[in-house]
């Protein structure tokens, strides 16, 4: 491949056209069968959050290895694998990422998945793997939410019946869905109460203080959302990094398969990088599936 077609962030999201990324000593060259836009590739940008700037754009996704960089174990050529959660941030905001036809990443930031998976069922996957790890890992009677979106909903769906929960929202059409699940909702007010524990999924830092401080006992910062937007309180007895919690994906499988309807209507799913690019000022959620696997059956099959 003389040139690979990718979305970069440059003064906002452009198609731009590349030589082949280069493989160095630890990484693994990879073919892109979906990549998604995270919240953080969206504020980065719209201006809100710095970033290095020409990088290639998004931090979620599917991929296929194509080869092996010197040094790297543990991965096979034609092996599918899953961005780990532990490399979100950085990839969204200073090294390239994956909204591209090929990449080049760090292998630490592989997770090998069934060959199998591909198109949605994979780029949800990655977006989620780290959920079922956190939900058996939650003590305590009560839990609230900071966040609205996709990973909020999920989250919310997984701990509605084992534990009393809650979910602070930045916007109306979130309070709303999360609400259908029937968990009590604020939007962007002040709980009257506090809770065991506090989950942050939100990049609004309003939202984000007020969270931090109705919590008791341990706090979860979501592997989608920069410590910087984290204001942290000395009462807070434990703060988890989720980006250290190594993904379930076996369990993720089965959430991704439950949830795929609802999460399908949260995405504007594109066949095309220069449609994602055109589209980065109207969607905030939108995700770039190669056309060979936009027939992936949910599951994987």
């Amino acid at each position: 491949m003389r040139s690979v077609g990718a979305v970069v962030l440059a003064g906002g999201l452009r198609y731009t056209e590349m030589p082949p990324p280069p493989i160095r000593e630890g990484e693994v060259l990879v073919k892109v069968l979906s990549a998604a836009l995270t919240p953080a590739d969206v504020a980065a940008a719209r201006g809100y959050l710095p970033h290095a700037y020409g990088k290639v754009a998004g931090s979620a996704g599917v991929l296929r290895v194509v080869e092996l960089g010197h040094g790297v174990t543990g991965l096979a050529v034609g092996e599918n694998v899953i961005v780990s959660p532990r490399c979100f941030v950085e990839l969204a905001l200073f090294k390239n990422g994956v909204m591209a036809e090929q990449a080049s990443l760090e292998s630490r930031c592989l997770e090998p998945v069934p060959q199998s998976v591909g198109g949605t069922t994979g780029l949800y996957l990655s977006l989620l793997a780290h959920l079922p790890p956190v939900v058996s890992s939650i003590s305590g009677s009560s839990m609230l939410i900071a966040g609205c979106g996709y990973e909020a909903y999920v989250l919310a769906g997984l701990v509605k019946d084992s534990i009393r929960a809650e979910a602070l929202c930045c916007s109306e059409s979130g309070l709303q869905r999360i609400a259908r699940l029937g968990i009590r909702s604020h939007l962007r007010g002040n709980p009257d109460r506090s809770f065991d524990v506090v989950y942050i999924a939100s990049l609004d830092p309003y939202v984000n203080s007020i969270a931090v401080r109705r919590c008791e006992e341990l706090l979860y910062v979501s592997p989608l959302v920069p410590d910087l937007l984290v204001p942290l309180p000395s009462c807070t007895k434990r703060v988890l990094s989720v980006a250290r919690v190594r993904p379930s994906v076996a369990e993720a499988l089965s959430v991704v398969r439950r949830a795929s309807r609802e999460l399908e209507s949260m995405f504007k799913v594109m066949e095309n990088l220069k449609a994602v690019a055109e589209s980065a000022k109207y969607f905030s959620r939108l995700a770039y599936v190669a056309p060979s696997e936009v027939r992936s059956e949910p599951g994987g099959s």
